[in-house]
């Protein structure tokens, strides 16, 4: 199984698959979780056509059974018990659920794969797992290059089947907006549509109803939905739909090449803070989730060194530098959304101004070991995706004709990253991890899954099993038995 279960007891008895099979969803699922869970034993049950007993009258049936407990289990904790009659995967939470489906499909496709014809039989087995970490995620930059529905919906299939729970959605950048907005309308007319050196025009944005269709989607796969929207850096496309939220306002357009650029959000104007309330606003409307990222990454300081607001607010705040400027620009919108019930979450830059424990620090320069510890001497809890490990547009080997940029990071890399270095005196502040998929060398589906998807296994079982050591030729081996259904 991938990830591996942390208690895995097989029984010597074992039974033929009957051709009858049959589901009982527990009444507190919605109608769209129930299909969702139903349809997904019933596809991979299906394959064991071939093996099954037809001279059998009696059914099998699996029972699907939230039952919260007392106790200190962590979310997503399951059970599965397995005897020739029937079937029973209890959890404490509904995510739960969706893993220990997860998990029987896995035994059901091992059985057919192995099974000869007429002679396949499933093991009676009692299996308990649970996860090391809250936080598995998988993120999607889908503003260098747009992907639509279809796209992420598959995106989110693979992450359910491997038990990842967070999609990282980075919605904004300099070469585009990508959400709809009501309240600020010329982001998406404007922003979403950048002018390619060819002339053609190049963009698209996702519509709210959209955005509902892949937050319905996700929860009925147990994954929770994190919008980034990147401020006060990478904001060009903002700046191009609404200029005066700038230092120097001019007439901007989406960047066309990658990279940033040294126009940013200004820090002085308090219409500027006004903007950007309202627009997190609407974004934790459509967003149910608890968390919200607001980027915070590579922030160009230049302009607001020029900046005479920039320069007052610094001197009216009592303020060092531009660094601490930036971490009290933070912390204006840390407190509005956390008055709104919700968590911030920031890339690892925003420990340099001397932010305080509130937000979430998402560690990814370098190893990414220098920023986790800072984040947890300061209290704030983390997130690893280390650039040299977790960034999945790198290239995934040494042949010089592998796409992806910067380096090489192969699945035994990723396999093989220590856990134990992000480890410090409060182990509690340690949320997990997850990968990242910056689109700027990635413009279609095909690409998509040629980087994302064997790296993406071996990061499932990393921040779900976290075994002490790990044998990557044995998880490769189970790798390549899953091929087909995963």
């Amino acid at each position: 199984m991938l990830p591996k279960p942390k208690k895995y007891h097989p029984l010597k008895e074992t039974f033929r698959p009957s051709p009858l099979l049959i589901i009982m969803c527990c009444p507190q699922l919605s109608a769209s979780a129930h299909r969702y869970l139903s349809s997904s034993l019933e596809s991979s049950y299906s394959k064991l056509l071939d093996f099954m007993d037809p001279d059998s009258e009696t059914p099998h049936s699996v029972s699907l059974e939230l039952t919260p407990r007392k106790g200190k289990r962590p979310g997503g904790h399951y059970k599965i018990v397995s005897r020739p009659q029937d079937t029973v995967i209890s959890a404490q939470d509904y995510p739960g659920l969706v893993h220990g489906v997860q998990s029987l499909r896995q035994i059901w496709h091992k059985a057919a794969r192995q099974g000869k014809k007429d002679s396949a039989r499933l093991p009676c087995f009692d299996l308990e797992d649970w996860p090391s970490f809250p936080w598995r995620g998988l993120h999607l930059d889908t503003s260098r290059h747009y992907f639509d529905y279809k796209v992420i919906r598959r995106y989110l299939d693979w992450m359910a089947a491997v038990k990842l729970n967070k999609f990282h959605w980075h919605l904004s950048d300099d070469q585009g907006w990508r959400l709809e907005s009501k309240r600020f309308p010329r982001l998406h007319e404007v922003g979403a549509w950048r002018k390619e050196e060819d002339g053609s025009l190049y963009g698209g944005f996702h519509t709210r109803k959209q955005v509902r269709l892949v937050l319905d989607y996700a929860r009925d796969r147990g994954i929770e939905v994190v919008p980034e929207i990147d401020i006060p850096g990478h904001a060009m496309a903002i700046l191009a739909a609404y200029p005066d939220l700038a230092c120097f306002p001019r007439d901007f357009e989406p960047l066309n090449v990658w990279g940033i650029s040294t126009d940013i959000l200004c820090a002085g104007k308090d219409s500027v803070i006004d903007f950007l309330k309202e627009l997190l606003d609407e974004v934790l409307e459509l967003f149910p989730g608890q968390y919200i990222h607001l980027g915070g990454d590579e922030v160009p300081k230049e302009r607001w060194k020029e900046c005479p607001r920039c320069q007052r607010r610094i001197r009216e705040e009592g303020l060092r530098d531009e660094e601490h400027l930036q971490a009290w620009f933070l912390h204006q919108l840390v407190a509005h959304v956390q008055k709104r019930g919700r968590d911030v979450i920031g890339w690892d830059e925003i420990l340099d101004g001397g932010i305080d424990s509130r937000p979430i620090a998402m560690c990814w320069r370098g190893d990414g070991v220098d920023a986790a510890r800072m984040a947890h001497d300061n209290g704030n809890r983390y997130i690893i995706c280390p650039n040299n490990r977790l960034y999945f547009d790198w290239r995934y080997n040494e042949d010089p004709d592998c796409p992806g940029g910067f380096g090489v990071t192969t699945s035994r890399d990723v396999y093989g990253l220590d856990l134990g270095k992000f480890r410090f005196s409060n182990p509690g502040l340690f949320l997990g991890g997850q990968a990242n998929l910056w689109t700027e060398r990635i413009s279609n589906s095909r690409r998509l899954k040629e980087m994302v998807y064997d790296r993406m296994l071996y990061m499932a079982e990393l921040f779900w099993s976290d075994f002490p050591s790990r044998d990557f030729a044995e998880c490769e081996r189970r790798v390549k038995e899953l091929k087909g259904l995963l």
